[in-house]
């Protein structure tokens, strides 16, 4: 066999190879995909009411006024919520002095 048929052959093979991965890959996203979307729309949502803090005043006022039993339980998994999510920012936060890149060379 020649080296052209080799290369020819391997390349047909790479190919082949490379289209049933990006297969699996696309099969893998595919599951994820519904997450995503919801996790997308949160997000967006997350900086629409981040704009207008005064929206979430107004609805939490509301509910205080019209279910306060409500708010007052709902505050409470709120507060808790809170806590739990400053300690995990500051659990991934780097240390101060830490480079967030990779180490580069000395000079």
């Amino acid at each position: 066999m020649s080296a052209l048929a080799q290369i020819l052959e391997r390349r047909a093979r790479l190919i082949a190879e490379a289209q049933a991965q990006r297969l699996a890959l696309d099969q893998g996203i595919a599951v994820c995909r519904s997450v995503l979307v919801v996790v997308d729309r949160g997000m967006v949502w997350a900086a629409w009411l981040r704009a207008r803090p005064y929206v979430v005043v107004a609805a939490a006022a509301a509910i205080a006024v019209l279910r306060p039993k409500l708010a007052l339980e709902w505050s409470a998994r709120l507060l808790t919520l809170w806590r739990v999510g400053r300690l995990l920012v500051e659990a991934v936060k780097p240390a101060p002095g830490e480079r967030a890149g990779p180490p580069g060379p000395q000079g």
